[in-house]
């Protein structure tokens, strides 16, 4: 009886010994849903997950089965719960949603870059549900944290076109887009240099538009056909990413960035316009033409220090920015209306971020807080007489908290509660204002089981608007239509209530309402004054207001690995979205489905996606509507690697089937104006399109021979 009870005793304390290694064993030794640990006692096995949710704080392990078949960071990322990877254009949804911001050791290193990134350098993957602080106003955070003392270089040349075998871009290649970097890791030192270019390469689109002008008795249409619409687009960008870290020692580091971005569009849209005049009841048919070239140049710098000092730790930036933004606007109608809008944009942009940390009693209690400092000057200039045509900016004094703790010794209950206050003042012209906004959140955890938790958020964000939307500028678009900005937007507030049930460490399923009192949106007026004709007349003006935005919504996800070699994942949201200004309301829907399915074989290193997407949704504001009615995307994606995964050809096949027409339609309804305006979807572009891309990588150093003799069993 004293053997069996030493026996059982010892399985006992071999099994918390076991369990506590499987929290403590590096990145590669942990499988990522669950792992059976097979050492000294066969009878003993204990299951464990590499990914673990702290209140809103998710921390996943990199594993043998998150690198599995992954040709990049984008794809690997894609292997982890509540993370789908798209393989049209190499990114990452967070349950669904694509407003995320990518980090690498806490540094913004530029979107696309990460991306293309081989996953070897990195160790973990840390995951922010509605970040607070610094990054607010993003669904999500993912930071990407890089194995200690990683040691290596890499670099990358990748190029990607596509085939449109069908609808008005048959036969032609599109979105060609070239791209490469180099990244150099040694000592203290990291050093990245990033180049990216991508082309629409002159693509064709069909729009065309509908209008009734209730005041003037006018109704307007295109006359559509293949023969007398077309729109061509020919679009270049270009990035330069540029930046280096330096660690001074074990508690100090600092990092300089420079990011070049140069985009140029050049579209021509010619068409048959009808115009019925019902009161004398005439029809004329007038020849449109127009031209909008828009150059623009932004250069932007910025310098990050991290430290730590005691139980303090603490980060600061400073970051510059100047835009110059040239559009070159031609539009004629007939004889009757002719618009030359040529001026010069320049933007001066800084931006101060400093922020701490303290933690108390063994990392249970933590408080953040920080100070952010905003100056925007814009400045527009007509092209050819230097005539200032506006001038307008803000600054903003940006204060923010929040504290977090456990509520019990286990760890089974977490709260947070943090806020911000901003004080902002604005300037239109020489006319300045004063505005101050506050903004709460709290969030509570529970851990249920070891697999199932349940979370409760509040939020209140604060959002601002563009030069766009402040630019006292404006001027007429056509013979009736005038467009311009509003000085004198608020900021603009939101509140999300949501929960959020986590289980199996496979499916969430989250519910919330979100209300916007005060969003910003555009509106049509009616107005009378004098027309570009030169007589006095009714016409429509187009600007900005405050309006409401309430919508109740649902959203579940589901992610599963089985058979070792398949990963199959589903996302779906419901939402119900409604917007109301004074007398104009309009209600909406939204339906949105993806599900994927990703195999790899290791005998020939291919790896196979399958994914499916599915919209039907009806977006609103208070004067219109936008349907995207069952458009759906179906495609799938083939990789494979040569010579030693340094050779990469993907091939990507877009169904052409659809459900729907393939047409979006957005819809005006005010007094002023009614009008609908219909244009081909992105899908519906894209139906049975062929994309190909190539992916040369080179890489070595310690750490990466080192990760190839660890993962030698994996194939």
């Amino acid at each position: 009886m004293r053997k069996i009870i030493r026996f059982k005793l010892v399985a006992l304390l071999t099994t918390m010994s076991l369990t506590t290694r499987a929290q403590e064993m590096d990145t590669l030794k942990v499988q990522s849903d669950s792992v059976v640990w097979n050492e000294s006692l066969k009878e003993v096995s204990v299951v464990a997950s590499s990914i673990r949710t702290e209140g809103d704080r998710t921390t996943a392990f990199i594993t043998k089965e998150m690198r599995r078949g992954a040709r990049n960071t984008a794809q690997m990322l894609g292997n982890i719960r509540g993370l789908t990877w798209n393989a049209v254009d190499n990114s990452v949804e967070y349950n669904g949603k694509r407003n995320i911001i990518v980090l690498v050791d806490s540094l913004e290193k530029g979107y696309s870059y990460v991306m293309n990134l081989h996953h070897v350098r990195f160790e973990k993957v840390e995951i922010i549900d509605q970040p607070k602080g610094k990054y607010e106003g993003y669904d999500a955070l993912i930071n990407l944290v890089t194995k200690k003392n990683y040691e290596g270089y890499e670099g990358y040349l990748r190029a990607s076109t596509r085939l449109m075998p069908a609808g008005p871009n048959a036969g032609k290649f599109l979105w060609f887009v070239n791209s490469g970097a180099f990244t150099y890791t040694r000592n203290k030192w990291n050093f990245v240099a990033n180049v990216t270019r991508m082309s629409d390469n002159k693509n064709v689109l069909q729009e065309w538009y509908e209008r009734t002008y209730p005041m003037q008795e006018l109704t307007e249409r295109v006359l559509h056909n293949d023969e007398t619409n077309e729109k061509l687009l020919d679009n270049v960008d270009y990035q330069v990413n540029l930046s280096v870290d330096y660690q001074l020692n074990k508690n100090h580091s600092l990092s300089w960035a420079y990011v070049y971005d140069y985009n140029r569009d050049e579209n021509q849209l010619n068409y048959l316009l009808e115009q019925r005049h019902m009161n004398i009841g005439t029809i004329d048919t007038l020849d449109v033409h127009s031209i909008n070239n828009t150059y623009n140049h932004n250069h932007s710098t910025a310098l990050f220090y991290r430290g730590r000092s005691g139980a303090w730790s603490y980060e600061a930036d400073i970051n510059y920015v100047y835009n110059r933004n040239t559009p070159d606007n031609t539009f004629q109608r007939g004889s009757t209306f002719t618009l030359l809008n040529h001026y010069n944009d320049h933007m001066h942009y800084t931006r101060f971020r400093s922020g701490a940390r303290r933690s108390w009693y063994d990392n249970r209690l933590q408080l953040q807080f920080g100070y952010h400092n905003t100056w925007k000057d814009y400045e527009r200039k007509d092209f050819d007489s230097q005539q200032q045509l506006n001038n307008n900016g803000f600054l903003r004094n940006n204060g923010w908290f929040n504290l977090w703790g456990r509520l019990d010794s286990i760890g089974h209950n977490m709260a947070s509660v943090g806020g911000r206050i901003e004080q902002v003042h604005v300037w239109s012209n020489g006319i300045g204002d004063n505005q101050l906004v506050w903004s709460i959140s709290a969030m509570y955890w529970h851990k249920l089981t070891e697999k199932n938790w349940i979370r409760f958020n509040y939020d209140y964000g604060i959002g601002h608007p563009n030069q766009n939307q402040t630019s006292a500028y404006g001027y007429f678009t056509d013979s009736l239509t005038w467009s311009g900005g509003n000085p004198f937007l608020r900021p603009s507030v939101s509140h999300q209530w949501k929960v959020w049930f986590d289980a199996w460490w496979c499916f969430n399923a989250q519910a919330g309402v979100t209300y916007a009192p005060n969003t910003i949106t555009a509106i049509s007026e009616l107005r009378h004054g004098s027309l570009p004709s030169g007589v006095d007349g009714d016409y429509v003006a187009s600007t900005y207001v405050n309006s409401r935005y309430l919508s109740p919504w649902v959203s579940v996800s589901f992610t599963k690995r089985f058979a070792k070699d398949f990963v199959y994942k589903a996302d779906a949201l419901a939402a119900m979205p409604s917007a109301k200004y004074g007398d104009f309301s309009q209600h909406g829907h939204e339906l949105r489905f993806k599900t994927s399915l990703q195999y790899y074989n290791r005998k020939y290193h291919l790896t196979a996606f399958m994914a499916y997407e599915m919209n039907h949704n009806k977006m609103v504001t208070p004067q219109t509507y936008s349907i995207n009615d069952k458009d759906d995307l179906l495609y799938i994606s083939i990789d494979k690697t040569f010579f030693h995964d340094r050779l990469s050809l993907s091939f990507l096949a877009i169904s052409p089937l659809k459900w729907g027409d393939g047409i979006s339609k957005t819809t005006v309804v005010s007094p002023a104006i009614q009008s609908t305006n219909y244009f081909n979807s992105w899908e519906s572009n894209n139906r049975g399109a062929l994309q190909f891309t190539l992916v040369y990588r080179f890489m070595g150093g310690k750490s990466v021979r080192e990760y190839k003799r660890e993962m030698s069993d994996e194939r």
